[in-house]
């Protein structure tokens, strides 16, 4: 493995644009191929074997009406009100008018239907409206989702200043997660750390972008692949975090014992092709360590975690 680390790295150091467009063509493929081909990530979460999710299953079966997800809009009276009276009763009928005439919901339960009872409160100053929904959080369009905060805010305007309403659920319990600022502010403290380490601006670069590049490449190959499997709306993000980490981490091995002993007076090629040699060994010991852990996840026998464990694997192997 030394050996043809050390091949590989002189080469490498030999024929630097050669390597460096290599890889952005790579990029701009599986980029390219990923927004040709990707279908988007599943957020449907299964457990196959417990006894919650047979529940579900055996819901879905003998009753699907009560299956899906759920929301409520709660309204709470000013001082001195009471829910049971103009002009909440008139604000929650219509409410319950136009909650009904949404896109996938199958029933709206009226905290005022005399078939009723224990949604309105003992004081008369709160009242709950339930929606039920046809599937699950996952099922519901982001234009119904919008349509229930419009009605909501809608119904915040007319009643008087002091009222209160507040929209919730099952509905909005479910977040998937995604990239944010975090993430690029993560990746600027990240080189702030490798500019102190090495003391070089120009040698901070090298294993960051070496880690942006493996880790674009990755998420790109991800993205394509929902053109032929289901993947897990968590996975792209996992194989993010693990590819950075390693990507920056494996790399700054490298760097720093190439830096290290081109201070030392060996020349720079052959500093290049030691480095990839020795510290290059390490890496792929530690790599592949990694890449035996996170295979592993499927012998759990939970889908998304299988697929969010090969998915990172090949971020960590890129």
């Amino acid at each position: 493995m030394s050996t043809l680390l050390f091949s590989l790295g002189r080469w490498s150091y030999r024929h630097p644009w050669r390597v460096l467009v290599a890889w952005v063509l790579l990029l701009s493929l599986a980029g390219g191929g990923a927004l040709a081909f990707m279908k988007g990530t599943d957020n449907a979460f299964s457990i196959p074997g417990t006894e919650a999710q047979e529940g579900i299953q055996l819901l879905e079966r003998t009753f699907p009406q009560a299956s899906g997800t759920s929301a409520q809009i709660v309204i709470v009276a000013d001082d001195g009100d009471v829910v049971t009276e103009e002009p909440y009763t008139g604000a929650i009928a219509d409410t319950v008018a136009a909650f009904t005439d949404l896109d996938g919901v199958l029933a709206v339960t009226d905290p005022f239907d005399d078939m009723v009872s224990g949604l309105v409160s003992d004081d008369e100053r709160a009242a709950i409206v339930r929606l039920q929904f046809d599937g699950q959080a996952i099922d519901v369009s982001e234009e119904t989702t919008q349509a229930l905060r419009g009605i909501s805010a809608d119904v915040r305007d007319e009643l008087p200043a002091g009222a209160q309403v507040a929209l919730g659920g099952d509905l909005f319990g479910t977040s998937i997660p995604t990239l944010s600022i975090i993430e690029a502010v993560g990746v600027l403290l990240a080189l702030f750390v490798l500019i102190v380490t090495f003391r070089s601006l120009a040698v901070a670069w090298f294993p960051l972008v070496s880690a942006l590049i493996g880790v674009g490449l990755a998420i790109a190959l991800i993205y394509a692949a929902t053109a032929f499997t289901l993947i897990s709306s968590t996975a792209p993000m996992l194989a993010i975090m693990l590819g950075l980490a390693v990507g920056i981490d494996y790399a700054l091995f490298i760097v720093a014992r190439h830096q290290d002993q081109v201070r030392a007076g060996v020349e720079p090629e052959e500093s290049a092709a030691r480095a990839t040699g020795t510290a290059g060994s390490a890496v792929v010991f530690a790599g592949m360590t990694v890449l035996i852990a996170l295979v592993g996840l499927s012998f759990a026998g939970i889908p998304f975690l299988t697929v969010m464990g090969i998915a990172a694997a090949a971020a960590v192997a890129i």
